[in-house]
């Protein structure tokens, strides 16, 4: 089984493209992931255009596929390992 990617988001409209590619990997529609993070379908398109969200709103989003964010100064070298967990 291929490993989920990770992904680097500087923008706003970058960090949407990710979770919509998170969400598509998941073969989740926009339905689907509001109703996981009681929400509206309305809001989860808004996060995917990069449009203003609450950070709740995107990190339970996150959370509900799987991910998590971390924070990391610009121009510092972060290694991703697989860690079985």
């Amino acid at each position: 089984m291929a490993e989920d990617p990770w992904y680097r988001s500087r923008t706003l409209e970058a960090l949407g493209a990710a979770l919509a590619d998170m969400r598509d990997l998941r073969g989740l529609t926009q339905t689907d992931l509001a109703e996981k993070i009681s929400t509206s379908r309305p809001t989860i398109s808004r996060i995917e255009r990069g449009e203003a969200a609450s950070d709740a709103t995107v990190l339970k989003a996150m959370a509900a596929m799987g991910y998590e964010l971390i924070a990391v100064p610009r121009g510092r070298t972060v290694h991703v390992e697989t860690t079985g967990t």
